[in-house]
């Protein structure tokens, strides 16, 4: 590859680094208007807003950050991977919407229980953990994160399990005075959920990133 090429094969990436950055950016700041029981959540959800905005902009300029021109200067491999972390992004962006959405229609209700906020908590901050790995993935080009990701997205899935256990188990009790809410219920399986989807697009963005490594030298 020329050294042109290599040159905006690399702004490629950094790009791309910088839109799953706003990601992270983005997601981090709904999870604490969610999930966080200061008086801030309107604050944060405001935030995660603005950085969803920005994200957006990110997205649409894209034709900037992956070239529809099929200019020679780029490494074809590096645009399709361009493409598919770009798909990726798009999703989390989408998740990030789904996340202020609820926390905006939560604005004026009480806070999720504790026993269901904090294990959210817990598969909240290790979803974000992972959309912040899959970037480092995409600036360093080191595989060995992937293999961490695999075992992160393990981990998502058992702390999923053990709180729709917990929750069933609760149903059951039909005579505990303390039972969550069935809108609660509901928002803490869609919560769930987002994170279970936010923790594999971050694993199929660093599987994506690694290809750089296999055709970009990484001085």
């Amino acid at each position: 590859m020329s050294d042109t090429g290599q040159y905006r094969s690399r702004r490629l990436v950094a790009d791309l680094a910088g839109m799953v950055r706003l990601a992270y950016k983005a997601l981090g700041e709904a999870t604490a208007a969610l999930l966080d029981i200061a008086d801030t959540a309107a604050e944060n959800a405001t935030a995660a807003e603005k950085a969803l905005y920005e994200l957006r902009e990110e997205i649409e300029d894209d034709a900037s950050v992956v070239p529809a021109d099929g200019s020679p200067t780029v490494d074809p491999r590096a645009i399709v991977v361009g493409v598919h972390v770009g798909t990726d992004v798009e999703c989390l962006a989408a998740l990030a919407r789904q996340l202020v959405e609820l926390a905006w229609a939560r604005q004026s209700r009480q806070p999720l229980p504790s026993r269901l906020r904090l294990p959210l908590q817990g598969m909240g901050n290790l979803a974000l953990t992972m959309v912040g790995k899959a970037g480092d993935v995409l600036e360093s080009r080191e595989s060995e994160a992937v293999a961490d990701l695999l075992g992160d997205l393990h981990e998502i899935a058992q702390r999923q399990r053990l709180l729709y256990r917990r929750m069933l188990a609760e149903a059951d009790q039909a005579d505990q005075t303390d039972q969550a809410e069935p809108g609660d219920v509901a928002d803490a399986t869609l919560l769930s959920c987002c994170y279970q989807r936010c923790a594999s697009h971050a694993v199929s963005l660093a599987r994506h990133a690694d290809l750089f490594a296999d055709f970009m030298p990484t001085g």
